[in-house]
C-alpha cells in the first residue's frame, strides 16, 4: 500500500484521472482493451466528471461496477445511473458499461460474466465511515464470503447500517486487478484510514482487507476537505 497526499481535493482528483488514463492507455496498447472498474456513491463524481473528458480509446474501455444498490436503473440511488449520468458522456460516451443486475434469475449469469473477464486494470474503491468499500459491510452475514479467498465473484449483500440489498464484487474479484486506487476525502475519512492502519481484523473494517494486503497494487491518494 502506498499512501499519496495532496492539497485539495481538486488537485487530486486531477492527479487520480491523470493516473487512471496512464494505466487504461497502456492496458490499450498491450491488449487492445482495457477494464475499469468503478465505485459509486456522490465522491467519484468530479472524478468521473474529468475521466469523462480523457482522450482514450474509450469504445475498447468497459466500465465494470464495484457494486450496486438493488433499485430500478433509473432510481437516484442507482450506481449505473450515476455512472451513466457523470462518467458515460463527452468522450467516454461510447464506452461499455457492465451493471451489476439485481434479478436473482440473472446472478448465475451475471456470475459467469464477471468471473470471465480479465484482472482489471483500475479499480477505484470508495470507503465508508463504517471502514466498508464496496458493499461488503462490518457485521453483515455476507461478509464472510465476500472476503473469502475462495469466493465467486460477486456476493449479494444486505448491510445492516445502510438501506437497500446490495450486489457486490468480492475481495477475490477487485484483487484480481493491476492497480487498485482509494480516494479519501476529508478528515473524518482520514480518522477512518489510520484506524483501519491499525485495525486488521477485516470484518470490523472490511477495507483493512485490501490495505494490509501486499499482493496488490494498492494506491491510497489524500486530501483535505
Amino acid at each position: 500500500m502506498q499512501l499519496h497526499e495532496f492539497s485539495d481535493k481538486k488537485s487530486l482528483n486531477v492527479q487520480l484521472a491523470n493516473r487512471i488514463k496512464d494505466n487504461l492507455q497502456n492496458a490499450l496498447e498491450r491488449n487492445n482493451q482495457a477494464f475499469l472498474a468503478v465505485s459509486g456513491g456522490k465522491s467519484p463524481i468530479e472524478l468521473f466528471e474529468i475521466l469523462s473528458h480523457m482522450a482514450l480509446d474509450w469504445d475498447k474501455i468497459t466500465i465494470v461496477l464495484v457494486d450496486e444498490r438493488c433499485v430500478d436503473k433509473t432510481h437516484t440511488d442507482s450506481n449505473e445511473r450515476l455512472v451513466k449520468d457523470y462518467l458515460l458522456k463527452q468522450n467516454a460516451k461510447n464506452a461499455s458499461l457492465i451493471g451489476l443486475h439485481h434479478d436473482p434469475e440473472d446472478l448465475k449469469s451475471l456470475e459467469a460474466q464477471i468471473a470471465s473477464l480479465p484482472p482489471f486494470d483500475v479499480v477505484i474503491l470508495g470507503m465508508g465511515e463504517d471502514g466498508h468499500t464496496a458493499s461488503l459491510f462490518p457485521y453483515s452475514e455476507e461478509l464472510k464470503i465476500g472476503l473469502d479467498e475462495e469466493a465467486k465473484s460477486i456476493v449479494k449483500t444486505n448491510p445492516k447500517s445502510a438501506p437497500y440489498q446490495r450486489i457486490s464484487l468480492t475481495k477475490k474479484r477487485l484483487c484480481n486487478s493491476h492497480a487498485i486506487f482509494l480516494p479519501l476525502i476529508g478528515s473524518k475519512k482520514q480518522a477512518v484510514f489510520n484506524k483501519a492502519l491499525l485495525n486488521t481484523d477485516p470484518m470490523i473494517m472490511p477495507i483493512s482487507a485490501f490495505l494490509h494486503n501486499n499482493h496488490i497494487n494498492m494506491q491510497v491518494m489524500y486530501a483535505p476537505e
